[in-house]
């Protein structure tokens, strides 16, 4: 059987000068398996390092990669905020500006009305106040 066709998923992520892929593919067994690879650019060269995981260690590979970015402060899927309750103070938190809105925040902006009282007019959170002015340039 081929490489090609032992491979069943693959994901590339790019970061600077190294590529990571996480490459999921059957062994000559049928038996999936993950295989973690780096690529870096030496010079004129490219440097490879593959890490091999079976599936009877995925479960403690896991675990201990989860330790590991929990320890560098790196969270997974979780949130560390409840948007609902966030919702429920701020009904407008994190959904898209309208134009009409743009142009609203910037006369009411220009008109010297402070961010706070800008959020409890938008009902967005003050940082999302800031955040917009920022990005329209006030």
């Amino acid at each position: 059987m081929s490489d090609e066709k032992q491979e069943l998923f693959s994901e590339k992520v790019s970061a600077g000068t190294r590529t990571y892929f996480f490459d999921v593919k059957h062994s000559k067994d049928n038996v999936p398996y993950l295989v973690i690879s780096e690529s870096r650019q030496v010079g004129d060269d490219h440097e490879h390092h593959r890490v091999m995981v079976f599936e009877e260690n995925l479960k403690a590979f896991c675990t201990g990669f989860e330790k590991a970015t929990a320890f560098l402060g790196v969270r997974g899927k979780s949130k560390p905020y409840n948007l609902d309750q966030i919702q429920q103070r701020y009904p407008k938190a994190y959904e898209r500006w309208s134009s009409e809105e743009d142009e609203q925040l910037k006369r009411k902006h220009a008109e010297g009305m402070s961010v706070s009282d800008l959020a409890k007019h938008f009902l967005r959170q003050p940082s999302a106040i800031r955040s917009r002015l920022g990005k329209l340039g006030l």
